[in-house]
């Protein structure tokens, strides 16, 4: 049997109380907009009751491309390397995740 010492540095090392998980972005997912365009909607491994929907018109395929490549890392058939929409070009719903 361990003494209490061993068994306080070993609490030590697993602390019984759990931190919450990093939020991290587990998938999109894309639907048909009313106006002919897409709504792109990011779902994280950490459901906080919030889904921020990404608005692309019908004539933005360069930037809903550029979304899938800069939040999913999946590049896009077809695109030249320097074709990456920047923030600055105006990158629809551009934000952190």
């Amino acid at each position: 049997m361990a003494s209490h010492g061993a068994m306080k540095a070993e609490a030590a090392d697993h602390p019984s109380h759990s931190k919450e998980p990093k939020k991290e972005l587990r998938h999109v997912e894309l639907k048909k907009a009313a106006d002919g365009g897409v709504i792109a909607e990011h779902y994280h491994n950490v459901y906080d009751g919030v889904t921020k929907p990404f608005a692309f018109g019908s004539d933005e395929g360069h930037k809903l491309a550029s979304h899938i490549e800069t939040h999913l890392g999946i590049k896009m058939p077809g695109r030249a390397k320097s074709g990456v929409a920047s923030s600055a070009s105006g990158e629809a719903g551009k934000d952190e995740d």
